[in-house]
């Protein structure tokens, strides 16, 4: 299939392909065939080093992307991906749903979202219904006909969510019974956030879970969102910007959001019979029974770990006190309200990444070059064992580079996840001409060295 498009174009379209031969979890030889079909000369000519861009980017941006085209490249894209799909002789939910955010972001203005899936915890084909202010007219709809609305999902394998009928299953539980619970599923939470849970449990509502949790948890942008259906489409890696030998995934959940407009009724049974137009026969999906009993599945759990584990996201400074021998590596909040998170770190690795601060805050970065002159490699090396040794019981070492502590770093602090600002601090390789450097983002002021 010939579809003209320029670079950046290729590289998104790339992205959306590869999210849907690995939607299901198998690549099909058969998919191979028309994956190398496409891409070649002969189709849209998508080289390897464009590939290799895909793999970094998210299907958030290669929607938006594509979202400029024309109608007739639109409609070349959503013809490419149904062919895809059927390329192994059956299409799947997960391949369905892609497909179907796709062309409801391509078609109808739909907004497409992607976020770094850790502590999110949310189904696949889960659809929400979210919006920002209390007791809408879309809302009152939905509670009179949530049990039609949710029959017709179910029906088309997806599992709606109308967060207030939820919150009435722990409203339905006894007090005590719900803190025992609490406290058994986090034992050294104090009385006071056991009491806190148990609060917003029982009082939690869409306009709440919108802002609250989908937005300063998990950094959907969501607070301008009209009523809406959020709807869980999947999940898909991201290579981060590294090199070959210093390649890092994170994966990243993908939803969708769909505006309901009119009447609520007519709106849901549009998206459905898109849906099924391109699935064909869906599976149906059995919702869980409300019950007064504590259930750790389905959205009960993702809504209870978003109120009990999750950290609402900030910015931070990052910290690093380096006047005592235990190294002290932590961020603490820019907005001087909140805890200090501490970044646990071994004191090699710490001595390393205060190389790699400092030269970034007063140069490229830590050189990282394989072959450097010896008395530049040596004045880096005693700076290095300097510090090492301050904090690490006098100990040296002959070589400061070492890509596994680099691989630990980066870890440990992309694990945190209520730092909305981490990314500044997770140390990028970086190749200038015949330079190689390790270096964050962060400025001299988002970042204090104490020594």
């Amino acid at each position: 299939m010939k579809i003209q498009l320029d670079r950046t174009q290729k590289i998104a379209f790339a992205r959306i392909i590869s999210d849907l031969i690995e939607a299901d979890f198998i690549v099909e030889e058969s998919e191979m065939d028309f994956f190398e079909d496409i891409i070649s000369k002969e189709g849209v000519n998508i080289s390897e080093p464009m590939l290799v861009e895909a793999k970094k980017m998210d299907l958030a941006k290669a929607v938006d992307i594509l979202k400029e085209l024309d109608a007739e490249r639109r409609a070349q894209i959503i013809r490419c991906l149904r062919e895809l799909s059927l390329s192994d002789g059956t299409c799947v939910p997960l391949e369905a749903i892609q497909i179907f955010a796709v062309e409801q972001a391509m078609e109808h203005d739909a907004q497409v979202f992607s976020v770094p899936s850790r502590d999110i915890g949310i189904d696949n084909m889960k659809v929400i219904f979210i919006e920002n202010e209390e007791d809408t007219a879309v809302a009152r709809e939905i509670e009179t006909q949530y049990r039609s609305i949710q029959y017709e999902f179910s029906l088309a394998g997806f599992d709606f969510v109308h967060v207030p009928f939820v919150v009435d299953d722990y409203r339905r539980m006894r007090l005590d019974y719900l803190r025992k619970v609490v406290r058994y599923m986090i034992p050294s939470v104090p009385a006071q956030k056991v009491d806190a849970i148990c609060h917003d449990l029982r009082s939690m509502t869409t306009a709440r879970f919108c802002r609250d949790l989908l937005y300063r948890k998990i950094n959907i942008p969501l607070l301008d969102a009209n009523p809406s259906l959020l709807i869980k489409i999947g999940e898909s890696a991201i290579i981060d910007q590294y090199d070959q030998e210093d390649a890092a995934r994170t994966n990243y959940a993908n939803f969708l959001r769909i505006e309901l407009h009119g009447e609520v009724m007519e709106d849901i049974h549009r998206l459905i019979g898109a849906y099924c137009e391109i699935i064909g026969q869906p599976t149906p999906n059995h919702p869980l029974p409300s019950s007064p009993k504590f259930m750790y599945c389905g959205f009960h759990r993702s809504l209870f770990d978003l109120i009990a584990y999750g950290r609402e996201q900030k910015d931070y400074i990052l910290f690093i006190d380096l006047t005592s021998h235990q190294p002290n590596v932590f961020f603490e909040p820019m907005d001087g309200t909140g805890e200090r998170i501490p970044v646990k770190l071994n004191p090699q690795e710490t001595a390393l990444y205060v190389m790699i601060v400092r030269k970034s805050i007063s140069g490229k970065g830590l050189d990282w070059r394989e072959q450097m002159p010896t008395r530049q490699k040596q004045e880096l090396l005693d700076e290095y064992n300097a510090i090492y040794s301050r904090i690490g019981k006098g100990n040296t070492t002959h070589e400061y580079k070492d890509r596994t502590q680099v691989h630990h770093i980066k870890n440990r602090i992309r694990a945190i996840s209520c730092v909305a600002n981490r990314d500044l601090f997770i140390p990028q390789h970086v190749r200038d001409g015949r330079y190689s450097y390790y270096m964050v983002r962060g400025r001299s002021d988002q970042i204090k060295i104490m020594e």
